[in-house]
């Protein structure tokens, strides 16, 4: 598992700070996004967990800044960008409590140990608590706090989706339907060497197992947004 984090902790952080993984699968529809009222500090629930109102507003700048510089925005483009912001701090509280529901522990050091091997936050090949400070402040928008916290539940998601694609398994019984299926339907996979077409059977499959697994979760999770205390005020 340390080896895997190791190979995969750039690529953990650039999860965090762009966008979640799973924001292309199925099973969280647009009935999050209908206005149900709520207090002024949060901006969501999701199975009674609050998402406090100055996350959202933090996501949110960071979508804007990664828009093209000189792009005009009209309001239906910000209120798109507004829901996916929102939708990607819904789903990172329902892989939160999916990794808490198989038992998933991401200690302290290994938080620490991510962020230490982001080239943004090193000076000199070092981490650089000046840097890390600044890019906190100024691009990402967000506390340590909080920005740590994002990096511990990407962290957590990393180790769920390992977790579920060690379980999924090719039997040779299906890669020889398979094999078989693409050689009758001349399908250009039929000219792959065995080792490669079973591994992208398998990656197929482990896609859809996650799809299944995503939208079963999606279809139970209880959301309630108030996503209207800021359609006055917010453009």
């Amino acid at each position: 598992m340390m080896k895997f984090l190791r190979k995969y902790q750039y690529h953990i952080f650039l999860f965090t700070t762009i966008v979640f993984l799973l924001g292309t699968f199925v099973g969280f529809g647009g009935y999050f996004f209908t206005p149900k009222g709520g207090p002024n500090d949060s901006i969501a629930e999701v199975d009674g967990t609050k998402i406090p109102l100055r996350l959202f507003n933090s996501r949110y700048e960071r979508a804007l800044n990664n828009i093209k510089p000189g792009t005009t925005l009209d309001d239906n483009a910000r209120k798109q960008i507004r829901e996916e912001s929102l939708r990607d701090l819904v789903q990172s509280v329902v892989f939160d409590e999916q990794a808490k529901h198989y038992g998933i522990v991401v200690p302290d050091e290994q938080v620490v140990n991510s962020l230490a091997q982001v080239p943004a936050f090193q000076d000199k090949g070092h981490f650089s608590p000046d840097l890390y400070g600044r890019a906190l402040a100024y691009q990402l928008k967000t506390t340590p706090q909080d920005f740590e916290e994002e990096q511990r539940t990407s962290i957590a998601f990393f180790k769920l989706r390992w977790l579920i694609q060690s379980c999924v398994k090719v039997t040779d019984k299906e890669a020889d339907m398979a094999r078989s299926f693409a050689i009758a339907t001349k399908s250009p996979d039929a000219k792959k060497d065995p080792a490669a077409f079973r591994d992208q059977l398998w990656q197929q499959k482990m896609l859809f197992c996650f799809n299944q697994w995503f939208t079963q979760i999606g279809q139970r999770v209880h959301v309630k947004t108030h996503l209207d205390i800021l359609e006055g005020g917010m453009k």
